[in-house]
This record gives C-alpha cells, structure tokens and sequence, in this order.
C-alpha cells in the first residue's frame, strides 16, 4: 500500500491512475526483505536512549526519607537502584509493609504513596485540602467492596450460646475498625437508612411524627409507610444487638454486656466446633485491641470520602440492605463526591515519631488481620 500510485480522492482516481494489483512492486523494492524499508539507522552509544521527567516537589522530600532511614525501621538494603527519594523511601516503605500485610477472605484494602499536592487534589471538593500539612501520606486504598450477611442462622447461634455473645461479636468489630479500616456494619447500613427515611434520628420510634415524615417526603399509601417505619425496619437491617448500646431502643437491650475475656476462651471450649473457633477469634480480637491500647495508625489522619468500604457485613440479605448500597452508591456517582481512599496518613519526619508511627502501623495490621479471621467466621 505504501507504493500504491493512487490518491485518496476516489473521484481523481477514476480514469486517470492504473489500478493497483497485488503482483506490482516498486522498482525501489528490488529483492530486500518486506521489512527493510522500515529498518531505523544505527543510533551511536553516546546518544540518550531514555529519559526521566521529574518535578521540584521530590526535592520536598529528600530530608524526610533520609530522617526514615535514620531511624532504624526501614532498611536501606531494600532499596535497589533508585530513580530518586521518592522511589528510595516507596520501595523501602512497602519492604516493610509487604510482609505484614494480612491475607484478608473478607477485607479488601491495600497502601499507596503519595505527595500532599495528589491528597488535595483528592479532597479539595470538600474543602478538606488545608488539613494536609504534611509532604507525604500514606493512603489506604478501598479499591471495591463486596457484601457479606451474619445471616438469621448464624445470630441465632450466637445468641443461644449467650444472649450477649452476637453484641460482643459487633461490639469487637466495630472497636477494630475505628483503628483500622472502614467497614459497613448494620450500625453504618441503620444510620445511612435513617438519613434517607427517619430525618437523620436511628431511634425514631413509630409515632405519628415518623408516619408524618414518611408520608411528607416519601408519599405512597399507607402499605409503604408501613414498610418503612422503624419497627419494621430494625429487625430486618439492625437488631439491637448488632449496633452500639447509645442506638438500642428495646427495653430488654439494656441486659446486654460485652463478654469478658474469660467468658470467651471459656466458650471457646465448646464442642461445637464453629462455635469455638469464633469465640477464640472474638478472645484474640480483644486481645490484639488491648495490646494496641488508645493508639491508632489512623487517628491524626485525614479522612478521604471513600466511595467503597472495605466490605460490608449486613445482618441479613434484604432489600434495606440494597435500597442503602444502591442510594449510596447512585449518590456518589451522580455527584463524584467520593474518592478511592479511606484516609490519608501524613508520614512522620521525627526520629521519635517515626518509630511510634510504625509501632502503629505494625498494631493496624494486626487487628486488620484479627478483624478479618472474626468477619470470615461470623459472615458468608
């Protein structure tokens, strides 16, 4: 086709140039291979083959990386031929954090770098961006989620070894993830329903002021006002003994403790054989938190609007639980007010700080990896 005497007007072609036939080839073909013409020069050794844009940002930084590797956690062994101290400080970052990472049936998460200039440009739809003081975070990335439901018969389990254990189980959860990460739990599911249908208040109860919300907002007759009343509702999405004791709203609710450790290791003798298995892991969960104490690699750090969770544990399958995923979800496509990040983690830069930090971190990834083992047992 390169020697194909025609134009690219049909028009001047009729009539006027010979047609092509495959058989015809140009003289300056001679017998060279079909490739040749396409063959590049001999480029000489001293001219640059590659090149590497960079940005005066990396220069921020410099003293930051050299700081953590004084510091003793990160080992400059693991660097290999950086590009720059950003790429010195990534691929000792994630020596470090690669093999303590758990390996999650549930939880999906995962850690990215990046520079203050990438975490605003993430956030500054919320006005958030001057919170980032820092010139590096470490982000958790909440890449999808997927859901997974208690179900009736497992509750129901639960509840028959002690009437408190399925409270202790959530109560566990979710003190894991405030200091890790973020899960949709039927206490998340209740308050994103209640902001939809009950004006923002989870423990509105069935009195003419919630039937006059309903009808205000929501119109339709009488049959779904009923199915959204509270009383309807909670059972279905958020038992009170899924959620906080400050969102119970039945009476009897107020007998329900967190079971001790003892209590735990106690029932996890039992001869039922899952039934033990999820009180050991309960025990360790409560256990892995206590060592933790009050410190969390995620308190000082910046949240980011994640659009996923890193799963979401339901009571049961049901249509709350999809009428909450779907208005989430649609809200947060329609608006694009919503990121891929949990939170933005601003790296330490002092010697003392940096060692507290991954002390942190270590402990994270721990209950991150307790929480899962506990989430895998009681969820399908």
């Amino acid at each position: 086709m390169l020697f194909d005497p025609r134009s690219f007007v049909p028009e001047l072609d009729a009539e006027q140039q010979p047609a092509w036939t495959p058989h015809r080839r140009h003289p300056a073909a001679g017998c060279r291979p079909a490739h040749g013409f396409l063959t590049l020069p001999g480029v000489a050794p001293s001219v640059p083959v590659s090149g590497r844009v960079t940005y005066a940002d990396e220069l921020e930084i410099t003293d930051l990386v050299i700081a953590q590797l004084e510091a003793g956690v990160l080992r400059a062994s693991d660097v290999s031929d950086p590009t720059g101290a950003g790429d010195a400080f990534t691929q000792a970052m994630f020596a470090w954090l690669n093999p303590r990472i758990p390996h999650c049936q549930r939880l999906q998460f995962g850690f990215a770098l990046i520079d203050q200039a990438a975490a605003a440009d993430q956030i500054m739809q919320f006005g958030w961006e001057d919170g980032l003081q820092a010139p590096l975070y470490l982000a958790i990335e909440l890449p999808g989620e997927e859901v997974y439901g208690i179900g009736r018969a497992r509750a129901q389990a639960l509840r028959a070894a002690d009437p408190s254990l399925l409270f202790t189980a959530m109560s566990l959860v979710n003190a894991a993830c405030s200091k890790s990460l973020f899960v949709r739990t039927p206490d998340v599911l209740l308050d994103e329903f209640a902001r939809w249908h009950w004006d923002y208040d989870a423990t509105l109860a069935d009195d003419d002021s919630a039937r006059e919300f309903l009808k205000e907002n929501w119109g339709g007759d009488d049959a779904d006002i009923e199915r959204y009343l509270p009383s309807v509702v909670r059972p279905e999405l958020a038992p009170d003994d899924t959620l906080p004791r400050y969102a119970h709203v039945l009476p009897g609710s107020s007998q329900l403790r967190e079971l001790s450790p003892r209590t735990l290791r106690a029932m996890a003798r039992s001869e039922d054989a899952w039934l033990a298995e999820t009180c050991a892991a309960l025990a360790d969960l409560r256990l892995t938190l206590a060592r933790a104490g009050d410190r969390s690699a995620v308190a000082g750090a910046q949240w980011a609007e994640p659009a996923y969770s890193a799963a979401t544990i339901a009571y049961c399958e049901s249509d709350y639980v999809s009428e909450v995923l779907d208005n989430h979800f649609e809200c947060a496509n329609n608006s694009g007010e919503a990121t891929m990040f949990q939170c933005f983690i601003p790296i330490a830069t002092e010697r003392k700080a940096i060692r507290q930090q991954f002390e942190d971190l270590a402990n994270m990834l721990r209950i991150i990896g307790a929480l899962d083992r506990v989430l895998t047992l009681i969820s399908s």
